[in-house]
Parts: C-alpha cells; structure tokens; sequence
C-alpha cells in the first residue's frame, strides 16, 4: 500500500477474535487487513454469525452484513471476501485486483496443496500447534497427493518441526526417521543428528543410526556449535546480555518483560492467548 490510510471505524465494544491466531480485530482496516494477508486461513466457516454481527453491529455496516446474509449460500468464498475489502476501502483498485489474482490462483491449487498452504502460514506466523494439527490432518486424508513419497516426505519433515518448535524432541525425531526413510535427503538426516543432540535420551532406531554412522557428523556439530556462539551474540541473547550489564533495578525490570515475552510467545505457539 502507498502511504499511511488512517482507520476510520468507529470504536467497537466487542472486538472480533480470530481463534486460529490468537488475536482480536477492533476496526474495519484490521479486519481488511487480516483477510488481505491471510486468504489461506481462511475457510467456508469464516462468514458466519459472529462475522456477520461484527460487522453488521460494531462496524455499523449494516448494508454490508445483510448482502453477506444474503450471498453467502449463493457466491463463492472468494468473491464475498472480495466484496468485504471493497466495502471497507482499506485497499485500493490495484491492491484489490491482486487480492483478487492471489484468491483465483489458490481456489486452483489441489485441496492438499490448500491443506499445505494453511499449515505453513500458520508455522510462519508462530502457531506451532495449530500449524501441526493441520499438518497432522493432511497426512491422514486422503489426498492423492500423499501417494508421492516426495510430497508426503516433506509434510513429515514439516511435522516433525512443529514438534520441535515446541520442544518435543522424540516426537520430532521420529517424523525426521519418516521423512528420510520416504525422502533420503541429507538435509532431513542433519536435522535428525540436531534434533538428537537436543536430548541425549532420545533412543534411535538401528538404521537411523546406521545411517547417521555414515555421515559427517562432526562437521554437523561443529556447524551447531557456531550456530550456537552467533545466537549467544545476537537477537535474544545479546537483550538478555544487555540488561545484566544495568543497575539492580534497571536489570530487574528489564529481565521480568524478557520473561514475560517468552511466555507470551510460547503461550501463541500452542495456541493460546
């Protein structure tokens, strides 16, 4: 978008809460906003009641809550989630028929490739259960897509990191033994050498040790190793580091918000609040 568009909602006393990622949306533009850069999220079940009220009694949409009753069971998803943007006029002509490029492009990707598609927003965006519960979902389908032992590789190398987002590392390591044994990418056993350096208790199959036996494992932990003194320098580490070097009471302070952070963060990642 060019510029800055201000929000010209008026304030609403119930705001929209979006269960999947865990936030609320308080004006037309956020739910524009939500709709324009999440098209993969969403389905069928996201013009409902609780939509319609939203914008029908918060926004004081009404003209826009009752063509959304009355199309919903006659148009498209794509068509009416189209029509909301337009309404709103949070984006413009060019951005809209983009939107709309963007919507017909996925209405012809396969249902699995959907499946996938919703999944790995929702592990980009931090929600590491949920973007499990779909990958999970997907390999139990039926999809015809699963018969290729490269696509169903990779969903199980993408489960298997959604396990470890959230640190279940025998989990992990048992969807990466998957992944490898449909996939033999290198890639997945190097992850599998990480995933079993995470936790030392974890007992391997035979093979995957065999197979780990083959490979240049030494070179892996060194790699991790310097992975590990970069991280030590930079990003969270290097605020944490920060922080020890004020007073008593700057210090303080600013260790309980790091931790309060985190858990916030960790809470999201599992789907909660």
């Amino acid at each position: 978008m060019s510029g800055m568009l201000l929000c010209r909602s008026r304030q609403v006393n119930e705001p929209y809460y979006v269960e999947e990622l865990g936030i609320y949306l308080y004006s037309g533009e956020e739910l524009s906003y939500y709709i324009y850069h999440n098209a993969a999220l969403i389905d069928d079940d996201f013009l409902g009641e609780r939509l319609f009220r939203f914008i029908g009694r918060e926004l004081g949409m009404e003209e826009l809550e009752m063509k959304l009753r009355k199309w919903t069971s006659q148009a498209e998803l794509s068509e009416l989630l189209l029509v909301i943007l337009q309404d709103i006029h949070y984006y413009d002509s060019e951005e809209l028929f983009q939107f709309r490029e963007n919507l017909r492009a996925q209405e012809r990707r396969s249902a699995g490739m959907k499946m996938k598609e919703k999944a790995d927003a929702l592990f980009r965006l931090g929600r590491y259960a949920a973007a499990g519960n779909w990958y999970e979902r997907l390999l139990n389908s039926k999809v015809p897509e699963l018969g290729g032992a490269d696509f169903r590789g990779k969903i199980m190398y993408a489960r298997a990191m959604t396990f470890a987002r959230q640190y279940d590392w025998e989990e992990a390591a048992r969807y990466l033994w998957n992944s490898y044994q449909l996939s033999a990418q290198e890639e997945t056993l190097k992850s599998l050498f990480r995933v079993s350096q995470m936790d030392g208790t974890i007992s391997l199959p035979e093979p995957a040790q065999k197979a780990l036996a083959d490979c240049d494992t030494a070179g892996w932990k060194q790699e991790m190793e310097e992975a590990h003194q970069a991280a030590a320098s930079s990003g969270k580490a290097a605020t944490v580091s920060e922080w020890l070097n004020k007073d008593n009471i700057r210090r303080g302070y600013g260790l309980r918000e790091i931790v309060r952070e985190w858990k916030n963060e960790y809470r999201i990642s599992l789907g909660g609040l």
